[in-house]
């Protein structure tokens, strides 16, 4: 498992490359001069002239970059044209309710999906697996933005259970925070729910289809120690790498919602940043969200190695 876990590492710092290179280009790359499009077409030539040498626009391409990455291996991101923050402290402040958000969602999608993509396969052809394909399908057609506002208009307008948008940290209770999560969480984790339900009701259909299942149901074993104990367990890695690319579109598309429920997030900052023209916070969050997903892909290489020993054996 070490050597796995250092094989899995070593991996992903050409990964970690390429992302830099990719994210510095798009950015430096762009027609314009970034510095006038930071100020804005009417700034005046001495301020732009003042920036580009500020941010070292002048210097060499190759030179920017290595100085940029410098930079950022040493836990510096840049600094904010219209705030005096350090960008980590900036996006650490913003990920907060990004990152409850992402978790609350996650487990309303994995907490239907699987039952439902489970109870499926179990009953395919029948009249629960027709219910549960069509609740899939409607999940996946659903834009997120328009179930948030449906739900706005359910919960918060007609029924008045839940606050229409805003955002209430832990510190302000459990029940307050969870309260303004439950509609985002609802409209994120919607679509991912439909996705995460076809996936394991494909992955489960072809375990109950294998030959050791037939043999456990003629030893006489019952159904529901057969799904859960033999049938769930081999089908674990294609409902894996689903919860996988889930929590990292879930992480990096949140702006929507974000928007739409007035949530301080990741999201919403990066809008902004885009609207004030900071070049210095788009970058930063752009490669600080590029990483997580880097991150999280090795995660989901270790939960693989875990659950099924053939991968860390490279069968």
């Amino acid at each position: 498992m070490r050597k796995y876990i250092l094989k899995r590492l070593l991996a992903i710092i050409p990964s970690m490359i390429v992302v830099s290179i990719v994210i510095f280009l798009i950015i430096h790359l762009t027609p314009g001069d970034p510095a006038a499009v930071m100020l804005g077409d009417q700034a005046d030539p001495e301020k732009i002239a003042a920036l580009r040498e500020k941010l070292g626009f002048n210097d060499p391409l190759i030179v920017q970059y290595f100085r940029w990455v410098w930079k950022v291996l040493h836990g510096n991101l840049g600094t904010s044209l219209y705030n005096d923050d350090p960008m980590m402290k900036i996006i650490l402040d913003h990920l907060a309710p990004t990152f409850s958000l992402t978790v609350f969602a996650l487990l309303i999608a994995v907490g239907i999906a699987v039952p439902l993509g489970i109870v499926a396969a179990r009953k395919r052809g029948l009249l629960p697996d027709n219910i549960i394909s069509v609740f899939s399908m409607i999940g996946i057609s659903l834009p997120s933005f328009l179930l948030g506002l449906l739900l706005i208009l359910f919960f918060a307008v007609r029924l008045r259970w839940l606050p229409v948008a805003g955002y209430k940290t832990v510190a302000d209770g459990w029940a307050d925070h969870l309260r303004y999560l439950v509609m985002p969480a609802m409209a994120l984790g919607g679509m991912e729910a439909g996705l995460i339900l076809r996936m394991t009701r494909s992955s489960m259909l072809e375990v109950l289809n294998s030959d050791y299942i037939r043999t456990a149901k003629a030893k006489g074993e019952r159904q529901f120690q057969i799904t859960m104990k033999e049938a769930l367990k081999n089908a674990l890695i294609p409902i894996i790498t689903a919860i996988g690319q889930t929590f990292m579109g879930l992480m990096s598309g949140a702006t929507v919602v974000e928007q739409v429920f007035n949530i301080p997030g990741i999201g919403k900052l990066i809008i902004t940043a885009v609207n004030q023209r900071d070049y210095e916070v788009v970058q930063a969050i752009v490669l600080f969200v590029s990483v997580m997903n880097i991150l999280i892909c090795l995660v989901v290489d270790l939960i693989y190695a875990a659950v099924d020993p053939r991968v860390r054996l490279g069968e």
